[in-house]
């Protein structure tokens, strides 16, 4: 009841200043108090969090300024209010909560201090007591030393005075007045000073050469609740736009703010919760869109989880829902019981609260804090702050997306296509080795690749240990440590599992931060090592190409039956040309592992890979061994050529007649001559290998002779007519 109440007096004056910042017109000015009530009142029943308060939001003042703009009404901003709940409502049902992760947390920042700044920009003005014309907010915040040459001091007086209380609240000690509200104490000074300049002056004082004077109509929120309350002061929404672009622009707007304020907030305040409940996100957002829904149809804004009003709560002693539903029932009867003084409330008192909201949105802390996780962020946060400013929200949102895309790709050192098919495609092999689960990722692992790690990780059962492997990831973002870090307390608070993150040491970051941008640091650069000396000349000796650098688009290798359970991690020293067949060819070192995750080993290998055009089957050839016998006995794969053959060497594969059609006699004795060589054939690539290490140049003259006889031995089968068995 206590926190309720404490919550009650903070929500009021809140709620009227949000409505009064948004140039709502005179019948609207009660929006942000029924969103408060709605939010109370209805809310707490069909919610998921257990201490948060919900209302109407300041994050959404220069949106609705904004939406009221272009869609020139206040009724047709409601109904983008519905269209905004009912968005938000299925997002929720359908569990979409985590599509929020696929917004950098860095992008979030930029666009609440982007928010801040409107706020901040908007709010000074009247909280001067000056009046400005139609304005970007650029232009609002280069006004700001004009209104301060210009501003009525006695409005001035309010403001500031009130601005000081907000500031120095926090660091007073004193359990009492730390216990009181900040905006409670705002108050019991404001509205002082108002009477004293309002009645014992009356209304005028003379400073800094002028004669000022204060202007109740205009200075202070005058609430007169009408008689008829269904004809003069709800206001329904007007669905006339529906089907206009620009309706659907606010409305998205208004979506993406409420829901990642509220995914935020929920999040937020999980951590302060004294009980450490944990919110169901999607339930949450669910009962903000419905909410949204039945504010809107009354003419209230929309209902959002607010972290300012919510840590109230939860320092006046909260525990339940309950508090919430009593701050919306006391909001109602205050309206009702004590219109009559609520517009004693200074207007300048207010705007000075939305003003140190915007401060705090976008606060020095706020650019310092992003400068210490690492320069990236500091830049993705200042390109989407400044983008939105000058745009909109959507659009701010969207260009500092594809900035972070941006970043990425150039501190990965990746070509462009490749960083592309990791982001379309993210890699994660997640085995269970031993004692623990094993999670390998691979590729680039950033906020794009949340949505799949989430997918995999749901797999998991509880009471487990989960290692995550970035050692062959290229790149690692904020968002993706972030969400792995915040995973995995979760996963040892409620499900009694542990994590482990390792493979980070040979990465370069920025910052000291453990969530900073990770990379793997760029090779090209190194000196040629002797051996890629020797191969360098010895592909300029006979015109072949000849490239030192680390390549990790492998995809292609894939399919081959070598590599199903043998993943590779990059190639290198690629030397390429086109054999007298006219086959292309490439001969490069592979780097592999072999085995299970910790239990794998890593190789270095060279390997010969042969592009035919004709239809070659797919096969795998190699020397039999005694264990391949045993085994060959057992499942029965290998395919019967002939007798004197079978006994030296083993040939697999699903088409067997194409096979053995293609086994002629001359190539069956051809590989009875050269048996040294692993071959098998994939999509009518022939891969050729000998050990498992690095080639030296003059085996690798040896295996560039052998795939040109192969070669030509291959196109003589293509041609040679059927054999008859």
């Amino acid at each position: 009841m206590l926190a309720g109440f404490s919550v009650s007096l903070v929500a009021l004056p809140l709620s009227i200043g949000v409505a009064l910042a948004m140039n709502l017109p005179p019948q609207a000015l009660l929006a942000g108090i029924f969103a408060a009530i709605v939010g109370g009142v209805f809310t707490s029943f069909i919610r998921s969090g257990n201490v948060s308060i919900n209302g109407p939001s300041p994050a959404l003042i220069g949106i609705v300024i904004a939406g009221m703009s272009t869609l020139g009404s206040w009724e047709y901003m409601l109904a983008a209010f519905v269209c905004a709940g009912i968005l938000q409502a299925l997002f929720g049902v359908f569990k979409l909560g985590g599509l929020a992760d696929f917004i950098p947390s860095s992008v979030v920042q930029g666009m609440m201090a982007a928010i801040g700044v409107i706020i901040l920009a908007g709010q000074i003005h009247p909280g001067l007591g000056v009046e400005i014309g139609k304005m970007n907010d650029f232009e609002k915040l280069l006004a700001i030393p004009s209104s301060l040459a210009n501003m009525n001091p006695l409005i001035a007086i309010i403001f500031f005075n009130s601005l000081i209380i907000l500031a120095v609240h926090p660091q007073v000690t004193n359990r009492f007045i730390k216990y009181v509200p900040a905006p409670i104490w705002l108050l019991l000074f404001a509205i002082p000073l108002y009477v004293l300049f309002q009645y014992s002056l009356d209304g005028h004082i003379t400073l800094f050469g002028g004669n000022h004077s204060l202007n109740p109509t205009k200075d202070l929120i005058n609430f007169e609740l009408p008689h008829d309350i269904v004809n003069d002061l709800l206001v329904f929404p007007n669905f006339g736009k529906v089907s206009t672009v620009s309706f659907w622009l606010v409305v998205l707007s208004v979506f993406l703010v409420s829901t990642i304020e509220t995914l935020g907030s929920a999040k937020a305040i999980d951590k302060i919760d004294p009980l450490k409940r944990k919110t169901n996100l999607n339930r949450d957002v669910t009962a903000m869109g419905i909410s949204t829904i039945l504010s809107g149809f009354i003419g209230g804004l929309p209902v959002i989880a607010v972290i300012a009003r919510s840590s109230v709560n939860i320092n006046h002693g909260a525990k339940t829902k309950f508090s919430n539903f009593v701050h919306g029932v006391l909001i109602l009867l205050f309206v009702f019981l004590l219109s009559d003084y609520i517009k004693m409330v200074p207007k300048a008192a207010l705007m000075a609260i939305l003003v140190f909201t915007g401060y705090k949105l976008a606060s020095p802390k706020v650019f310092k804090d992003a400068s210490l996780k690492g320069y990236e962020q500091f830049l993705i946060l200042t390109v989407t702050l400044v983008s939105t400013l000058l745009t909109d929200l959507n659009k701010g949102i969207l260009i500092g997306i594809l900035f972070t895309v941006v970043i990425h790709l150039v501190r990965s050192h990746l070509p462009a296509t490749l960083f592309f098919k990791y982001l379309a495609k993210p890699y994660f092999n997640l085995a269970k080795i031993e004692d623990h689960f094993h999670l390998k990722i691979k590729g680039v692992a950033n906020f794009v690749s949340i949505l799949k790690l989430r997918k995999v990780l749901a797999q998991l059962p509880d009471n487990e240990k989960v290692v995550f492997d970035f050692a062959r990831t290229r790149l690692v973002d904020f968002s993706m440590l972030e969400f792995v870090n915040n995973w995995g307390k979760d996963y040892k608070t409620d499900r009694g599992g542990r994590y482990d993150i390792i493979g980070l040491d040979e990465h370069l970051t920025t910052s000291e931060h453990p969530f900073g941008i990770h990379a793997l640091p760029q090779t090209v650069s190194k000196p040629l090592s002797k051996r890629q000396q020797e191969l360098k000349e010895f592909a300029f000796k006979n015109g072949w190409g000849f490239d030192p650098k680390l390549d990790w688009n492998t995809d292609y290798l894939t399919t081959n039956t070598f590599f199903e359970t043998r993943p590779i991690e990059y190639l290198k020293n690629r030397l390429s040309g086109v054999l007298p067949c006219k086959a292309n060819w490439e001969l490069v070192d592979i780097t592999f592992d072999e085995g299970a995750l910790m239990a794998a080993e890593v190789h270095n290998m060279s390997m010969l890979l042969i592009q035919f055009d004709g239809d070659i089957p797919d096969f795998e050839l190699d020397k039999e061994q005694l264990f391949n016998r045993l085994l060959d006995f057992a499942i029965k794969e290998d395919i019967d050529l002939d007798k004197e053959f079978d006994t030296k060497f083993s040939v697999k594969g699903k088409d067997k007649t194409a096979i053995k059609q293609f086994f002629t006699k001359d190539l069956r004795q051809f590989i009875k001559n050269n048996d040294k060589y692993h071959v098998e054939s994939t999509n009518n690539t022939v891969l050729v290998f000998r050990y498992f290490r690095v080639m030296s140049v003059s085996e690798i003259e040896e295996l560039l002779a052998f795939g040109e006889q192969l070669s030509l031995q291959f196109q003589n089968c293509l041609a040679a007519p059927i054999e008859t068995p």
